[in-house]
């Protein structure tokens, strides 16, 4: 790549992570999601220029008054980095990163999922590692029903590709779901110790230095926490790098073992598999192949074409189980070969590409070029929550200077292909870019031994001009991570940790002595009318979340229990009228209301609730719980370990359902009692008078 194309890229990086360009999008107009990510990038770009201004100005007082130290703190972590060997320090990295997440899944998470889409993800693992590929018919499915989970003719499913499930079904089979996550991130960060140094050959210690701050990077390690495909992928892509370059250099066996890791990452997350499942053989045995230059800055002699071809199938060969067990899964499951879940469950506006999204707002260039810049304002500060995003160190080392080094062509690639990839993808968050993470703190390494201007003696780089230039460049060096750890992850660690009233919401409460208990969650009103469209009426995710925003709550609740009645009785009454365009925002006139016990709802001006919609509302005066946290906490149809069985109420008529389904269980309700109160675990006949008598 030429001389201009990097300046060129390290110009748009610097302006995409250091300038508001996010702000072309402004937060009233669009979805509550993207009005998130704008006030998340906003707090990060401010806390970005103050930190930075403070770390640049003490890095110049200090240069003038202990130039030495940072010289002396590199050599002694360069003496320590080298010492071991290629794989004891592998194991160590390894082992670093597998007990950190350990930590954040047990002290800062308290053992608790914190996203829906882990939640989903282990309530649909539980069944796989039963050898059922979905749960079991469900009497009423709107009470199990959370998002991103729904029916299909082989029984309740989450939206997710396999491979990611089959691990976290192997975890929960010894016992040990949660454990998934650290020990995933453990075997990234040690793969990733045994492949920077080997693809850039030449920084040795750079590479290993680029190794333990992946280990130790505040985003990833809070990631680990948890059971997002990330994990999976990450890892995968991370294995599928290290056996391509065994390959290269090497016996061609290897291939096979980069195509099943590919595999599996496709069957993880399918774009960021897909895009750099391809990229790491092409660029790394192309020019093998060709012989030559490479693009990695190196020259290597020609391997030939029966050498490349040899690789190739060897690839496809490890590829193709994990290609046919994926649509082997999607036939039987999703009802097509190429059928995803995540279309099954959101429509075909989920996919890629500028159209609306699921939610109905418009997803053009506009929206892929701001929601890009908050994608890459928070992971430069994320990474290791420095003030100095690791983006721009990027972005400023391209645009001074003639590039990273030899061999670093395809981490740059490995970093900056999946942006583009995420730019025509309607969902933005710094987490799509865990599995290219490990490229982006290599390359901002590089990126600043570049900019001191000294290298290794190997690379023959000349030493600054000016005396005082390493020094200062040191110390922002020193004192940027040195905020990171005493300043920003601790913050972000606070930012993440559960207060008591979220905590008493989503930790499973304690049941009494005697049969298990079937726990009853009084969920919101809206939630209720989402399980009832979908468990009932069979709509997709996406028209129940437009049709929540685009109608009054009562007048859509009308709509689902007529719906309900024509699916289970037959009845040939004709549906409300209400409104089901797939358009953003809300129509003119309708407004939204929070009750005392904290239930939104969206009301008319004037409108009066009919008897059966004052008491859905009425039963939440007190306050409401959501299922999700507390339902894979617990027994699962199909899957009853003695643990309590937590399902939505949805009134005592509709709840006599579940009761019967389960008769030896114990009834309980869980929801507060007073307004403001924590949620308690009541018996079921009082709860039911207490929440849903008529008043």
């Amino acid at each position: 790549m030429t001389t201009t194309a990097l300046r060129a890229i390290g110009a748009a990086l610097i302006v995409l992570s250091l300038t508001p360009v996010f702000r072309i999008l402004t937060p009233e107009e669009d979805a509550p999601v993207r009005a998130a990510n704008l006030s998340i990038a906003e707090g990060s770009l401010e806390l970005m220029w103050w930190g930075s201004l403070v770390v640049v100005l003490l890095a110049l007082v200090l240069t003038r008054v202990v130039p030495e130290i940072p010289g002396r703190v590199g050599r002694a972590a360069a003496e320590v980095l080298s010492r071991p060997s290629p794989a004891v320090f592998a194991a160590c990295v390894a082992l670093v990163a597998t007990v950190a997440g350990v930590l954040v899944v047990g002290v800062l998470f308290q053992c608790l999922l914190t996203n829906v889409d882990e939640m989903a993800s282990l309530i649909h693992a539980r069944y796989l590692a039963l050898g059922r590929l979905a749960g079991p018919a469900l009497p009423l499915p709107e009470a199990w029903l959370i998002p991103n989970m729904l029916i299909v003719p082989e029984g309740w499913v989450s939206q997710y590709p396999p491979s990611h499930l089959a691990v976290i079904a192997v975890f929960d089979r010894m016992g040990v779901p949660l454990a998934t996550g650290p020990v995933f991130f453990g075997v990234m960060a040690g793969l990733v110790a045994l492949t920077l140094p080997r693809l850039v050959s030449e920084r040795v210690v750079a590479m290993r230095a680029a190794a333990v701050l992946t280990a130790l990077s505040p985003m990833l390690l809070f990631l680990a926490g948890g059971l997002l495909s990330h994990l999976t992928a990450g890892a995968a892509l991370t294995l599928a790098v290290y056996a391509v370059i065994r390959a290269r250099d090497g016996r061609a066996a290897w291939a096979v073992v980069a195509g099943g890791a590919i595999g599996v990452a496709v069957s993880a997350r399918p774009l960021t598999g897909l895009v750099l499942g391809a990229l790491f053989p092409v660029a790394l045995w192309w020019p093998r192949v060709r012989g030559g230059a490479t693009g990695l800055g190196e020259r290597v002699q020609a391997g030939g074409l029966g050498w490349g071809a040899r690789r190739v199938a060897a690839l496809v060969a490890g590829g193709i189980p994990f290609a046919v067990l994926l649509g082997a899964y999607h036939a039987r499951v999703f009802g097509g070969v190429t059928h995803w879940g995540y279309l099954a469950a959101f429509g075909a506006d989920h996919g890629l590409g500028f159209h609306p999204d699921p939610w109905g707002y418009d997803y053009g260039p506009r929206e892929a070029l701001a929601l890009t810049s908050t994608d890459l304002v928070q992971l430069g500060v994320q990474l290791l929550e420095t003030p100095l995003p690791l983006t721009a160190v990027l972005g400023a080392s391209l645009l001074v200077g003639r590039g990273l080094g030899r061999g670093t062509g395809l981490l740059a690639a490995w970093a900056l292909i999946p942006v583009a990839a995420n730019a025509v993808y309607w969902f933005h968050a710094p987490r799509m870019y865990y599995e290219s993470a490990p490229a982006w703190i290599a390359l901002a390494v590089l990126g600043l031994l570049g900019m001191y201007g000294r290298a290794s003696p190997e690379a023959g780089h000349p030493a600054p001009r000016r005396q005082w230039t390493a020094p200062a460049l040191g110390w922002v060096t020193l004192l940027a991570l040195g905020w990171g750890v005493a300043l920003g992850t601790p913050a972000r660690w606070t930012s993440y940790a559960w207060d008591d009233a979220t905590l008493a919401s989503v930790r499973a409460p304690d049941a009494p002595p005697g049969p298990p208990a079937l726990v009853f969650v009084h969920t919101p009103w809206t939630e209720r009318i989402t399980a009832t469209l979908q468990g009932a009426g069979g709509m997709r995710q996406d028209s129940v979340t437009v049709a929540l925003r685009r109608n009054d709550t009562c007048s859509l609740h009308a709509y689902a229990a007529a719906r309900e009645r024509r699916v289970r009785e037959g009845a040939s009454d004709e549906l409300p009228v209400v409104d089901l365009q797939h358009r953003a925002g809300a129509p003119e006139g309708l407004g939204r209301h929070a009750t005392e016990g904290g239930t939104v709802i969206r009301l008319r001006a004037g409108e009066n609730l009919t008897d059966d919609c004052a008491r859905e509302l009425a039963s939440d005066r007190f306050g409401t719980v959501a299922l999700a946290p507390l339902l894979w906490q617990g027994d699962l149809p199909g899957d009853e370990r003695g643990d309590p069985m937590f399902v939505r109420d949805l009134g005592p008529e509709k709840n006599a359902v579940v009761r019967a389904a389960h008769p030896d269980r114990a009834p309980f309700v869980f929801a507060p009692r007073a307004v403001g109160a924590a949620p308690e675990l009541v018996p079921y006949e009082g709860a039911m008078r207490l929440l849903w008598s008529r008043r």
